[in-house]
């Protein structure tokens, strides 16, 4: 599955997102690594094992700046580091696992810490799906507000669907201002798409968790 995509226009730069990614802290840091290709990519082979850790290093610099962050990153791994990990992934709008990368990447983190606490991850289901609150969230507006101009000038979102010759939750789903869930069957076009903005704060879970391998 690809999670994104760039690509320069002669009318502006584009990122295309995967609207099936249901994580939105994962989705911030794909639109900060296809800023940082086109940025420093323009004329690179895509997909190449430098310029794509060149892409992840710019989005790790943007997301969380080294001199703000560092010293908040945990220096080993505990209950109280997933702890505090749980609320830098609040306050700063990315995964634990770019924070350990980042723990990583800065000397905060030795390689075996870090590799210990990715199977902490793994173990816990958290790889492909991580809890957390989603505090605020960035609106995309391009989309929306072309169909909006569109409808305003009678062409309504049916004929956009009828024209564009995808599935209706599918249409939807990539106009949409926030992440949408797809239905498992995208191409049923009678299915209801569940609703995905429902989010779960990652503190309690995360303490029950840890307290219960503890014994206590």
């Amino acid at each position: 599955m690809v999670d994104a995509y760039s690509f320069n226009s002669r009318l502006r730069p584009v990122v295309v997102l995967n609207p099936s990614k249901r994580d939105y802290y994962r989705q911030r840091f794909d639109v900060a690594h296809e800023l940082g290709h086109l940025i420093m990519h323009s004329d690179a082979e895509p997909g190449g094992r430098v310029v794509e850790e060149q892409a992840h290093r710019f989005a790790s610099e943007l997301l969380m700046p080294a001199d703000e962050i560092v010293h908040l990153l945990p220096a080993f791994m505990n209950r109280g580091a997933w702890v505090t990990l749980a609320k830098l992934k609040e306050e700063w709008g990315v995964s634990i696992q770019a924070l350990l990368f980042r723990a990583r990447r800065l000397g905060r983190l030795s390689d075996v810490s870090y590799r210990n606490a990715m199977v902490t991850l793994s173990k816990r289901g958290w790889r492909r799906d991580e809890p957390g609150l989603v505090k605020a969230i960035e609106q995309p507006s391009l989309l929306a507000r072309a169909v909006q101009l569109l409808d305003d000038e009678g062409i309504e979102e049916s004929t956009l669907i009828e024209q564009c010759r995808v599935p209706a939750k599918l249409f939807q789903s990539v106009i949409a201002r926030t992440p949408q869930r797809l239905s498992p069957h995208p191409f049923g076009a009678d299915q209801a798409a569940p609703d995905s903005r429902k989010v779960v704060s990652l503190l309690p879970r995360l303490s029950a968790e840890t307290t219960k391998q503890d014994g206590r």
